[in-house]
């Protein structure tokens, strides 16, 4: 019974062989029309039978149309153009090999509009296949099938193997000249103008990935004594947590597809680092700073559409921003009169500015769906507008005068271009 059973799958596959030499991903039209070329004149497919068979193998072709090509079979540059494709068709031959260069076949292919020709030559115990469209003077698909007498079986195997694939609307005949004349999506015109508006969670920390921890240890692991005393009041991360998560939105547009400008606003909670050991700090029940940045970003961009639904926009960008804290601090219940120190606490100043710098990337899907990376650097700092007086006594200190971290951030965008 095994053997029985070997034997049968072998003649079955003897019987169906058939090999796809190349294929292009040709456009198979819905409702299309199918022009059989064979190259001695004797089709060995019937025609009407072949669009039996697309319609059995492709539910989606709708109602095709086939019929013989006559007038290619009695064409003399047809016919030398046929003979030399038989002659030079074989595996592993690029396809750009097989090009018709003669002007007069060049032209014949070139005049088919959404017509598919279906070339057909015998080859010892097979048959060539090539298929042809307007788009190429190459054919955009080739191999072979198993020879058949039976011309309902040679028409299903040839339907199944080039032709079992998804079909698009036929185009009319202004979309078939738009399609000719446009260039290749890298030299595309850009748009004029691309508006984006987004939403993204991010996460920003003091130490820099990769680098000692002595470099910002310092900050990360300082404490506040008597709610305004620390080791340093240079940066404002020895005051408040340095590592939170953020959220976002934004807003942004580019001309040209090369430089634009965007506009954030990010807000964080970061809770002040009090020294546990502290007893002063019995009577606090919470304190926390809510931490608001505005700012704007000029970016530089350059936008590669991969695919037909997704463009991927690696980009620069370098900026500034303003930094506000509000703060949020609340005694226990039970405590009737706050410390000295309480009413004395350290006051941030009333605004912060610094830089943006870093890089990133777009992921544009379907020219309106987008999905953000980006990684950088940002910086907060209060500058001295006085030069300070010989006369004048002790100068305050300041808070945050130098404030550095380092961000990563993932956002959800919708796209417009005009």
């Amino acid at each position: 019974m095994k053997k029985l059973l070997t034997v049968l799958i072998f003649l079955a596959a003897w019987a169906s062989a058939s090999e796809v030499y190349f294929d292009s991903r040709f456009t198979l039209w819905k409702d299309a029309t199918i022009l059989i070329w064979a190259l001695n004149g004797d089709s060995p497919i019937n025609a009407s039978e072949f669009c039996l068979s697309l319609r059995r193998n492709n539910t989606g072709i709708g109602d095709p149309k086939c019929r013989e090509l006559g007038e290619w079979e009695r064409d003399t540059i047809a016919t030398r153009y046929g003979s030399w494709l038989s002659n030079n068709l074989e595996k592993g031959l690029q396809s750009s090999y097989l090009r018709a260069r003669h002007p007069g076949m060049a032209a014949k292919i070139q005049a088919l509009e959404d017509n598919i020709v279906l070339f057909i030559a015998p080859q010892g115990k097979n048959f060539q296949i090539a298929i042809f469209d307007e788009t190429s003077q190459e054919p955009q698909a080739a191999g072979i099938v198993r020879a058949n007498n039976d011309k309902i079986a040679l028409s299903d195997d040839i339907a199944s193997t080039f032709f079992d694939k998804r079909t698009k609307r036929r185009l009319t005949k202004e979309e078939r000249l738009k399609q000719r004349t446009e260039p290749d999506d890298l030299y595309k015109e850009v748009p004029n103008l691309k508006i984006w508006a987004g939403m993204g969670i991010g996460y920003s920390q003091a130490h820099f990935p990769f680098t000692p921890d002595n470099w910002t240890k310092n900050h990360t692991r300082s404490r506040v004594r008597n709610y305004r005393i620390t080791k340093d009041s240079v940066s404002l991360w020895n005051f408040i947590d340095d590592a939170d998560p953020y959220l976002s939105i934004y807003a942004g547009l580019t001309w040209h597809g090369f430089i634009g400008v965007e506009f954030m606003y990010r807000y964080s909670n970061r809770d002040m680092k009090t020294d546990n050991s502290d007893t002063i700090y019995r009577e606090l029940d919470h304190w926390e700073f809510g931490q608001h940045d505005i700012g704007l970003n000029v970016l530089f961009s350059m936008t590669y559409p991969v695919t037909p639904w997704l463009d991927i926009t690696p980009l620069a960008f370098i900026g500034f921003q303003y930094t506000f804290y509000n703060e949020d601090i609340g005694l226990k219940s039970d405590v009737k009169k706050p410390s000295r120190a309480y009413q004395y606490r350290i006051k941030f100043e009333d605004v912060y500015k610094g830089a943006l710098l870093g890089i990133g990337g777009q992921f544009v899907f379907k020219k309106h769906y987008g999905v953000d990376l980006r990684a950088g650097l940002s910086s907060r700092g209060r500058d001295l507008y006085e030069a300070p007086s010989p006369d004048a006594g002790a100068a305050p200190t300041t808070i945050g005068r130098t404030t550095i971290d380092c961000f990563v951030s993932l956002g959800f965008e919708y796209h417009w271009t005009i």
